[in-house]
């Protein structure tokens, strides 16, 4: 098909010749002015097509996944992200499926057409010039001790959520051949996240008891993986019943419906009475894991990410030199607890974020093997992007929600 016959910007599921890149592109579109919920925060526009800089790879979105980061950008909380990197629009999307389209002139080893996901993981182009005496003694370098290590899609202001995306190459890994597009678009952020959060920070051992906060969402599902093929023992908390099965499958031996404990969650400004209650059903969700077990034991790592509401709970029921991690805080910040239970027994906070380059492409090589797979719960096409977040804001969703951009629902 000529050049002629393709409208710029391109209509949406539409993928063209590869020698055609049009000036102009849709995108769902963020700004300061229309900061809050999904539906309003997320706006259509006619955006340029990025243009690559030597290091830089053109992508056409065939596929993107949707995470919370882009609830949080379109919120404008904890703070906005258009003041995080200066800019006057934001188009979030932090996971993806595509086509290379174009690359940089350093780009030797991606060529147009290869069929690729991206990882969010911005590295500094300068990754040693923020190395100092306390980080400098490092056996290996990690580049999220970079000061200007930076995700993608959240603290950028071009992420997926357009018909092309710019992105590093050091960002591009293979896609797997085995996978669809929205499968292979749905899992690098959560699956990426839980990979160093489990095997480089918790380093979790074969036999170990890991409590999994969230088992049946984005982050969940690939912890309970990890878990399986390490050898470890998974207890999975989850929202409902029916989530029980899913849990099961993916390897947890044993789940918890956390809305059997009430008064479990913590409350800001909790009165005296609120708070014996929340001690005592802390008590009654540890005797839960016991019984899961068979046995007096607690989990040696908790899996964290809700944050405010749980925090108390996960350092209360981890194990005497226990780790608990976490890499965010879905439910809030402000993470109170008894310190007493954390310094007598000695356990560990550990925080964690996303993953570098080079564990990105080891967890991917799993995907490849087989041993870790994607769970998409459900497909959307690309005019719902801002419904499916408007969905995870409001907590309506399971699993990871995909949408479809440049491809089609297979």
């Amino acid at each position: 098909m000529s050049k002629e016959s393709y409208s710029d910007p391109l209509p949406v599921g539409v993928i063209p010749d590869l020698d055609y890149t049009p000036k102009q592109m849709r995108a769902w579109v963020i700004r300061k002015e229309r900061h809050g919920e999904p539906t309003k925060s997320f706006q259509e526009e006619i955006m340029p097509v990025p243009e690559c800089g030597p290091n830089d790879v053109l992508v056409l979105v065939v596929a993107t996944g949707i995470n919370f980061n882009g609830v949080w950008a379109g919120l404008g909380e904890p703070i906005s992200v258009l003041d995080v990197h200066k800019g006057d629009f934001h188009i979030a999307g932090s996971d993806c499926s595509g086509i290379v389209w174009d690359v940089g002139s350093n780009v030797k080893s991606w060529k147009k057409g290869d069929e690729v996901i991206i990882h969010c993981g911005v590295e500094s182009e300068e990754p040693h010039s923020n190395m100092t005496q306390s980080n400098a003694d490092f056996i290996s370098y990690d580049p999220m001790v970079s000061k200007q290590a930076q995700i993608w899609g959240y603290e950028t202001p071009n992420g997926c959520f357009a018909q092309f995306t710019r992105v590093q190459v050091q960002q591009i890994l293979k896609k797997p051949k085995h996978l669809s597009w929205e499968d292979a678009a749905s899992y690098a952020l959560c699956y990426f996240t839980a990979y160093r959060m489990l095997i480089t920070k918790a380093n979790i051992q074969p036999g170990e008891v890991v409590l999994v906060w969230g088992a049946a969402g984005g982050l969940g599902v690939f912890a309970l993986q990890i878990c399986k093929m390490m050898g470890a023992k998974a207890i999975a908390v989850v929202s409902s019943n029916d989530k029980f099965k899913m849990c099961e499958e993916l390897g947890a031996v044993g789940v918890i419906n956390r809305k059997d404990f009430p008064n479990l969650p913590y409350k800001k400004n909790e009165t005296e009475e609120e708070s014996k209650l929340r001690f005592k059903e802390m008590k009654n969700f540890g005797k839960k894991i016991w019984e899961i077990l068979g046995e007096r034991k607690s989990p040696n790592v908790i899996f964290e990410h809700p944050g405010e509401t749980t925090f108390p709970t996960s350092v209360f029921v981890c194990e005497r030199f226990g780790r608990v991690v976490i890499c965010a805080g879905t439910t809030g910040y402000d993470c109170m607890f008894d310190v007493r239970y954390l310094w007598m027994l000695q356990k560990d906070v550990i925080g964690s974020h996303f993953a570098n380059a080079l564990e990105c492409v080891r967890a991917n090589e799993l995907v490849h093997q087989g041993l870790i797979n994607p769970v998409v719960s459900e497909i959307f096409n690309y005019d719902e992007i801002p419904k499916a977040h408007q969905l995870m804001y409001e907590n309506k969703h399971s699993g990871k929600m995909v949408c479809m951009v440049q491809g089609t629902k297979s």
